[in-house]
């Protein structure tokens, strides 16, 4: 859209707007502006034209979504690691606990959760550097950012197989979780490498790598509000990471940062996760499904001999059968949790 005219119609680049044609097909659509473009008339992309279908472009409606400019507060020491970030109730109320920050001036974007506070200032949400980070805001705090609703999909109802299949997953994370513990990071989608686009693969700093305690070619969670896939980890390589980061020229901290703060997702993944552009931030942990199956071959043996030793004693010492299985599943979680130590103390 004109720039101009975008002004004159009180939106802003890079928040999600409405396209309803005459015919009540609708589409949501990132907007940014373009001085080339004519006053009166949009350019859409290739996949809003194949959503609209046969619609007249002209006919199109554009529905401005609710959103706010909001400043940046320093939080205190103790709520610097935690979960959400602290706000006045009048942005609570308005956008609801699950808000999504943008800075306008480069499109870089991440989800939060909200907090409500009665001693926080009016628009303003007290978040933390690494946030900050994300955002590419600067620190004092004066560069405005727009705030609004996190979007939300309606999730098709799965069939019976995929429901056991998620319940096995889950199954396995959570005690995953349990014996082993988890850490999640969330970082800054960018470029992968131009050979790595067919990969079904993604790539991040070593450091972080060794942070999420996972080895090259483990299986990583990428989660983007209510999607997520489960793709392969690879480090990129650090001698020539601007072949995938844009870093800044003449600030080596930032260079740092920026590449510590980079995950590079292929098209497809990004498509399937509905990310809306390069410099959104996704939460990333280690796969607990796939690292069971992968330590699975760890964990047999002692099992076995676990089974092997309740029979001989359920034969030597004649034990009831209930306490044979009491005795049986007190020592099992003893068994994965001591086979296990090594991958917890990765992250612990």
């Amino acid at each position: 859209m004109n720039s101009e005219e975008l002004k004159e119609l009180g939106l802003v680049q890079h928040i999600f707007v409405d396209l309803t044609a005459e015919n009540g097909v609708k589409v949501s659509c990132l907007i940014l502006s373009a001085d080339e473009v004519p006053r009166g008339s949009i350019q859409l992309s290739k996949r809003a034209k194949d959503k609209l279908g046969d619609c007249l472009t002209a006919g199109l409606t554009i529905t401005k979504p609710e959103y706010d400019t909001v400043l940046r507060g320093i939080p205190k020491v103790d709520e610097i690691a935690k979960p959400y970030v602290k706000a006045c109730p009048a942005l609570v109320r308005k956008y609801t606990n699950q808000v999504e920050l943008i800075n306008p001036k480069n499109g870089f974007r991440v989800n939060l959760t909200l907090r409500e506070d009665s001693t926080a200032k009016p628009n303003t949400l007290y978040f933390n550097r690494y946030i900050m980070l994300l955002l590419e805001t600067h620190s004092e705090g004066h560069d405005p950012l727009i705030i609004t609703r996190a979007r939300t999909r309606s999730q098709p109802k799965p069939g019976i197989h995929k429901l056991i299949n998620q319940l096995i997953q889950r199954s396995l994370s959570a005690l995953g979780n349990f014996f082993i513990g988890k850490r999640e990071l969330t970082l800054r989608v960018g470029h992968p490498y131009p050979f790595d686009e067919h990969q079904n693969l993604c790539r991040i700093h070593p450091n972080v790598r060794k942070l999420l305690g996972m080895e090259e070619t483990d299986q990583i969670v990428i989660t983007y509000n209510s999607k997520q896939i489960t793709i392969p980890i690879l480090d990129i390589d650090t001698e020539h990471i601007a072949q995938s980061v844009k870093l800044h020229a003449d600030n080596e901290q930032l260079k740092f940062i920026d590449s510590h703060l980079f995950i590079g997702i292929t098209a497809l993944s990004r498509n399937e996760l509905e990310i809306p552009s390069i410099g959104t931030s996704v939460t990333v942990k280690r796969s607990m499904y796939s690292l069971f199956l992968k330590h699975l071959n760890k964990l047999v043996l002692p099992v076995i001999a676990l089974l092997f030793t309740i029979v001989q004693l359920y034969k030597d010492l004649n034990w009831s059968i209930a306490l044979t299985v009491i005795i049986s599943l007190v020592l099992l979680p003893i068994i994965i949790y001591t086979t296990l130590s090594e991958e917890r103390a990765k992250i612990n």
